[in-house]
């Protein structure tokens, strides 16, 4: 069942949001209780700190996923995600990273750009998400810091690049969960997008979450 409501993904994997509305619904916020059984198990060089999935639990349910990412273009204007500590702020990709930056109506053209993003059914779970770039990347984590990159059809990408959204405490906004490092949620820590885990924190719970909203391009 799609997490948007009122929506559901096109065919060719787009997700569609009414203009104005926060795209992403949550039902529940998992917390760390949020833990998966075949979760990927990247090398050396895809983690970034000794905390490994946790071992013998259940991650959110899977749908079977195509070997191919969404190739159509999408089919409404994209979405940007906007701080809820940091409103002027909005996920920006810069050099490949994902950042916090101000972004507003006097930007440029191609800070705009690289801050609005496609949202398509998640390449690992068609129950959550997936963003694409301008450029047709993926964001996806690798040593628990989120970047684009391209889609290279494997598993581990397909789980590194989709995120689940769970309730937060502040209206309009979500928390996006890793599907393969469950407790682990999008924050941004000195204005850097990264996988981190949920320490309970009045600060954690702000720093990750985000509203998502009409794109800047």
């Amino acid at each position: 069942v799609p997490l948007i409501p009122g929506f559901s993904a096109s065919a060719d994997g787009s997700t569609t949001a009414p203009a104005g509305k926060n795209a992403l619904s949550s039902p529940r916020h998992s917390g760390s209780t949020s833990t998966a059984s075949d979760s990927a198990s990247p090398g050396p060089s895809e983690q970034g700190s000794d905390d490994k999935p946790v071992a013998g639990t259940t991650e959110p349910s899977k749908t079977a996923s195509s070997s191919k990412p969404p190739e159509s273009k999408p089919v409404s204007s994209r979405k940007s995600l906007q701080s809820v500590n940091y409103p002027n702020r909005y996920w920006h990709l810069s050099d490949g990273f994902v950042r916090l930056d101000p972004v507003d109506s006097g930007s440029s053209g191609s800070t705009k750009r690289d801050a609005s993003f496609k949202v398509v059914a998640g390449l690992g779970n068609s129950n959550c998400y997936s963003f694409a770039t301008a450029d047709g990347a993926y964001l996806r984590h690798r040593n628990f810091s989120l970047r684009a990159d391209r889609y290279d059809g494997s598993d581990l990408f397909r789980k590194d690049a989709t995120f689940c959204p769970r309730t937060s405490p502040y209206t309009g906004a979500v928390m996006l969960e890793s599907i393969n490092y469950p407790g682990r949620y999008l924050r941004h820590r000195n204005f850097q997008l990264r996988l981190d885990r949920d320490d309970n924190s009045q600060l954690f719970r702000a720093d990750s979450a985000f509203r998502v909203v009409n794109g800047w391009s």
